[in-house]
């Protein structure tokens, strides 16, 4: 993510649609829609510009620092290995240089080399303690890693410095993860208030969810359907809890309306394969594999081999 720009306390803010990375979640997989690696898009710099005019009338808080404004990130998108290659051996002869640390830790992440990430990461806070890029970039490792607390620590004082939905989602994933379903919810809603995230909604329906607010939950997602109609998400989230609460009716609704929403999208043909084979509906699982492969064929495989293994846990069983 790591893409917004903040002016005073009436921040705008803006979210970076990044990689196709994958979130494994109960038991089935959920597209992290909003995560790292890709460069500003022309509505994100249009706002940066209207935010910086904004600042210079009113003095506010100008644009702030992103990952996708790094001058290496271009060429860590086109090849990441040669990348760290590069930015290792400038790192070598300059190490006081913080941009190129950061660059490191950047391109380090896109490797899930997180704690390579994590000491490039903390050799720019010895010199600069209150760089809140190089804090969540941080805190954005350790919770890869599971180090949870402090990542919530790094992020939490990111905050200080920057307000950041970026910041707010990374505590909420740590807390839900350490059993704190209401402070991971809370974290969400924020998130999602700063930068209107739809996949903040989502994962703040997930938070409780867990923490057993199953109605709660239900009005999160149903909110979030009204907010983004043509967003298949808020319907791949509801589709497996609803599955795993043994409304099996209710969850392969949600997975259809999802295909209707995003006919190609292998996470929401991948949801309702998975509801049709956890239904026993063998048949049904086996066309919509086929309906992915016309598309993506190597998804399709992989469907594939996780529908031999994946079996959720209903309510009861």
């Amino acid at each position: 993510a790591f893409g917004y720009f903040s002016c005073c306390k009436h921040a705008s803010l803006a979210r970076k649609v990044v990689s196709s990375a994958q979130a494994t979640r109960f038991g089935y997989t959920i597209r992290m829609s909003k995560h790292f690696f890709q460069a500003a898009n022309e509505k994100l710099i249009a706002m940066s510009v209207l935010c910086v005019f904004s600042a210079a009338l009113t003095g506010c808080v100008t644009q702030a620092r992103t990952m996708s404004s790094l001058p290496c990130a271009a060429e860590i998108h086109a090849n990441v290995t040669t990348a760290v290659t590069k930015l290792t051996a400038q790192a070598a002869a300059d190490p006081s240089n913080n941009d190129t640390q950061l660059c490191l830790a950047y391109a380090f992440i896109a490797q899930k080399k997180f704690p390579a990430a994590i000491e490039a990461t903390s050799r720019v806070l010895a010199v600069d303690k209150v760089n809140p890029l190089a804090l969540r970039m941080r805190a954005f490792a350790r919770y890869r890693l599971g180090v949870y607390q402090m990542a919530i620590d790094d992020a939490s004082a990111s905050l200080k410095f920057e307000t950041s939905g970026e910041a707010y989602e990374i505590m909420g994933k740590c807390r839900l993860h350490m059993g704190d379903s209401a402070g991971a919810a809370e974290d969400f809603r924020i998130w999602a208030n700063l930068d209107k995230s739809i996949e903040a909604r989502c994962w703040m329906g997930s938070a409780q969810w867990t923490g057993g607010d199953q109605a709660g939950a239900l009005k999160t997602w149903e909110t979030a359907e009204i907010v983004a109609p043509k967003d298949p998400e808020p319907f791949i989230w509801k589709a497996g809890f609803l599955f795993r609460a043994d409304d099996k009716s209710g969850a392969l609704e949600a997975a259809k309306r999802a295909v209707e929403l995003a006919p190609d999208s292998p996470q929401a043909l991948g949801t309702l394969a998975r509801v049709q084979s956890w239904s026993g509906d063998a048949k049904g699982a086996a066309e919509t594999v086929a309906r992915l492969a016309k598309t993506n064929p190597k998804a399709a495989a992989k469907l594939t081999e996780k529908l031999k293994t994946s079996v959720p846990a209903v309510k009861g069983a």
